[in-house]
């Protein structure tokens, strides 16, 4: 686990390499999962991933995440339905932690609207809430979407405290989006490991 700030330029350079990682037999994915607290403690077991934008990618990618979030830890994660009705309308736009988006994400962890997300979480009634930004995606001359960038924060109850940061920069451009379906366990896969919130099996 690294304790840093994912620099955007970095993120712009990998999502550059995806294309070629993706025929190396490499991870088709680039997660980077970052705690701001080096003694982080779970302090409760619900929690809700949300969209950010109204943009069909991001939303789908939320829901997706908290999909395979359910199946990889202990956490008890909101559904759709749930947070439809807390929240409604759902899904709606809210500033995200980056200056701009246009070919890539130019991330600025400082930016966002954070009494919106604080209302939000409220509005939810979850012990963490789990914020993913994925408002453009990058597609070939063919019209195909080749990647997805997208940063994601992880805030605490109360008074929706910042907890963790993610870049994230996903590969899917394969028939199947069986690389999608890589980067986005990982996320989950990440979220609860970084968080101690794994699934915890006995020994025989």
């Amino acid at each position: 686990m690294r304790y840093h700030l994912f620099k955007s330029r970095a993120l712009i350079v990998a999502l550059g390499l995806l294309a070629i990682v993706a025929s190396s037999g490499c991870s088709h994915y680039i997660v980077d999962f970052s705690l701001t607290e080096s003694k982080f403690k779970p302090k409760g077991s619900s929690i809700a991933i949300i969209s950010g934008t109204k943009e069909p990618q991001n939303v789908a990618l939320a829901k997706l995440v908290s999909d395979s979030l359910r199946k990889k830890s202990r956490y008890q994660v909101a559904s759709s339905v749930q947070i439809s009705q807390a929240i409604a309308p759902y899904p709606q736009t809210i500033k995200g932690p980056y200056k701009s988006a246009y070919l890539a994400i130019d991330t600025d962890w400082e930016l966002g609207d954070r009494q919106k997300i604080a209302s939000i979480h409220r509005s939810l009634g979850v012990d963490y809430l789990y914020v993913i930004w994925a408002p453009i995606t990058v597609s070939s001359h063919g019209g195909a979407i080749v990647s997805m960038p997208a940063v994601a924060q992880l805030f605490e109850q109360p008074n929706a405290k910042e907890v963790a940061q993610t870049s994230i920069g996903l590969f899917v451009g394969d028939e199947g989006n069986v690389y999608l379906k890589e980067g986005i366990e990982e996320i989950a896969r990440l979220l609860a490991e970084e968080t101690k919130m794994t699934i915890v099996t006995k020994k025989r």
